[in-house]
């Protein structure tokens, strides 16, 4: 399982909604959200190209390259770290 945590920079963290059009957009499958305007956390399963999905938000949220900021954390890259 991989995650992103989106965090408000210059804007509120886009809903649930958006994180979820965002990612089916981008190949991925969401699973659980939780969080704020502040700070999201959406799980999701699949490849999915980080890049993809910012700009998919930037899209669908209708916000700007430094609205936000990313954290991803892969599947393979969180076992690794173990």
């Amino acid at each position: 399982m991989s995650f992103v945590i989106v965090e408000k920079n210059q804007s509120s963290v886009p809903s649930e909604a958006d994180l979820r059009k965002a990612m089916v957009e981008s190949g991925g499958k969401p699973g659980d959200v939780t969080g704020d305007n502040a700070s999201r956390k959406m799980t999701y399963t699949g490849l999915v190209n980080h890049t993809v999905f910012e700009n998919k938000l930037i899209e669908v949220a209708k916000g700007k390259r430094t609205s936000w900021n990313f954290t991803f954390a892969d599947a393979t890259v969180s076992a690794a770290a173990h």
